[in-house]
């Protein structure tokens, strides 16, 4: 055999065997993701009910002068490979009445993003559970308006509504699959000051 038929055999060779390996790793990727995702399985918990959510505002300047946000959740790592680079992101909003002082009676619904914080937890090797905390506190708020700006005798209460949107990523199949979960406008609750 001539050196260049050898070459390109062990070439065809070593490409099926790269094409062979890539493709058990993606069904096997793919079933994991099937395996932690499964909704009757449970994997993935995160219990809004478990979550504090703590506001004070001083009464006085009606400035906010502490925020505290705490949500545990949990991940079981049913699958084949490592969960890696396991990031959580939060921006919670709040819809509130704003008082126009300039023109009596016209007051506005407004909705604005106050908060925003992502965070990393790193790895969930296989067959484990991960359980974490995401803690958002006073430093993490963009804005937030002024307590004396908002309605509070709004009917029908509440005043102040609030909502988030939560995103979970992480990387997995040793690389080959990058996955982002996103729940939108979830309703985490509400304050009245009446």
């Amino acid at each position: 055999m001539r050196p260049s038929r050898v070459f390109r055999l062990l070439f065809r060779i070593f490409i099926l065997l790269l094409t062979l390996s890539v493709t058990v790793v993606s069904l096997l990727g793919g079933y994991s993701a099937y395996l932690i995702l499964d909704p009757s399985s449970k994997n993935i918990g995160v219990d809004y009910t478990d979550a504090s959510f703590d506001v004070d505002f001083n009464n006085l300047t009606g400035e906010l002068t502490a925020f505290n946000f705490s949500l545990p959740f949990n991940i079981t790592n049913a699958g084949y490979f490592d969960l890696k680079d396991l990031q959580v992101g939060i921006e919670i909003g709040m819809r509130y009445e704003h008082v126009n002082y300039t023109i009596p009676g016209q007051n506005d619904t407004i909705f604005i993003k106050f908060f925003e914080k992502h965070q990393e937890f790193g790895t969930i090797t296989k067959g484990n559970k991960g359980l974490f905390n995401f803690i958002g506190d006073l430093s993490n708020i963009i804005s937030f308006p002024n307590a004396t700006k908002i309605n509070w005798y709004r009917t029908p209460p509440p005043d102040i509504e609030f909502f988030a949107n939560f995103t979970i990523g992480l990387t997995y199949s040793l690389g080959l699959h990058s996955l982002s979960f996103n729940m939108h406008n979830i309703s985490i609750g509400d304050y009245s000051y009446l």
